[in-house]
């Protein structure tokens, strides 16, 4: 063979290589894409259920609280000064929020 024929036999042989080792790390990049799909499910799975736990324990503290507040109009509260603001009302006077005022 003469040099040229050698030549292109390694520049065959190193092109085989790098698409071989394309190919792997194609692969690779494949397997690790598809784990972290299966991951981000589970713990998409935990937060829905999270969610509906949460928003369950919530309708039950809404239900209480109804029914806490039938009660003490009930007991005469009679809507004075005493009476207990509704929280989930948007216009309240920070009743609702957690947050401080300036």
């Amino acid at each position: 063979m003469d040099e040229r024929e050698l030549k292109k036999q390694k520049r065959k042989l190193s092109n085989r290589e790098s698409a071989r080792r394309s190919r792997l790390r194609k692969q690779a990049e494949c397997e690790e894409l598809g784990q972290r799909a299966e991951a981000l499910k589970s713990e998409n799975s935990s937060l829905r259920i999270e969610l509906d736990r949460i928003k369950k324990e919530y309708e039950e503290l809404l239900s209480k609280n109804t029914s806490l507040k039938a009660k003490l109009g009930e007991s005469g509260g009679g809507g004075g000064s005493d009476a207990v603001p509704d929280m989930n009302e948007r216009g309240d006077t920070n009743g609702g929020s957690h947050q401080k005022e300036p």
